[in-house]
């Protein structure tokens, strides 16, 4: 984990610019971008005054180094992106609603940014899914598009969903769950502008949230989602390793 990245995440999540943030802390600009890229290591201070001016406390506390993570995510991160969500969700073959294959029909009906579970394996994370839930996060207008393609392959809508997110569900039970604003964001336009493009099949490319999004989410949301914190710090320490690695 590094310093830089506890500042974007804490930075997006009370919804600051890095101008924003240098005026409350009385720093210049340049000084947070250096934070943030990595250019230059504030101190454990500085980085508690950055994240207490976005309103944000810092839960310190020590266990025991586990690196298990790591050669599963180097493994995964040798796979396409489709090929490693595949590899984390063999049983999802459910017929009318394979995640794949709905990412593939959404993706040139509507714009999206894709988060949650599924999200975190298309980035290479080394967790299971045992959940048939694929999450979204669709733009403003295309909420309706969306709900075309569900009701296209089979799904339901289901009802009292919380205002601003719509859940529909297949006969065998997967679910897609569509969110305007998730956690800790402000919807499509705040996800979209660091989304990652991938491909999940020949031709086809979706937009996934960036690993820094997933953690804020995630740091928004329930007992469940932080539970999966570690594995998505974990993912974004290697593939930062391998981006340098590639680069030297």
């Amino acid at each position: 984990m590094r310093s830089g990245d506890l500042l974007v995440a804490g930075r997006r999540r009370a919804g600051l610019s890095q101008r924003q943030l240098a005026e409350r802390l009385g720093r210049p600009q340049s000084t947070i971008a250096r934070w943030e890229t990595g250019h230059q290591q504030p101190s454990l201070e500085s980085v508690l005054d950055a994240l207490h001016a976005c309103d944000l406390e810092l839960m310190v506390g020590l266990a025991r180094y586990d690196d298990s993570y790591e050669s599963q995510i180097a493994r995964q991160l040798l796979l396409d992106p489709g090929e490693r969500l595949a590899s984390m969700a063999p049983e999802w073959a459910a017929p009318g609603f394979d995640p794949l294959g709905i990412l593939s029909e959404l993706a040139g009906q509507a714009r999206f940014v894709v988060i949650g579970d599924v999200a975190g394996a298309l980035h290479g994370w080394p967790i299971s899914l045992g959940r048939r839930v694929l999450e979204i996060v669709p733009a403003e207008s295309a909420m309706g598009r969306v709900q075309s393609v569900a009701r296209r392959l089979g799904a339901e809508p289901a009802v009292e969903q919380p205002e601003g997110s719509s859940l529909w569900v297949a006969p065998s039970g997967a679910e897609l769950l569509a969110t305007t604003a998730p956690g800790g964001t402000r919807g499509y336009r705040d996800l979209a502008r660091d989304a990652q493009r991938m491909e999940i099949a020949p031709g086809v490319s979706v937009r996934v949230a960036s690993l820094i999004d997933l953690i804020r989410i995630g740091e928004s949301s329930g007992a469940r989602a932080r539970t999966f914190l570690p594995a998505l710090w974990a993912t974004l320490q290697m593939r930062q390793l391998q981006a340098e690695s590639e680069a030297a």
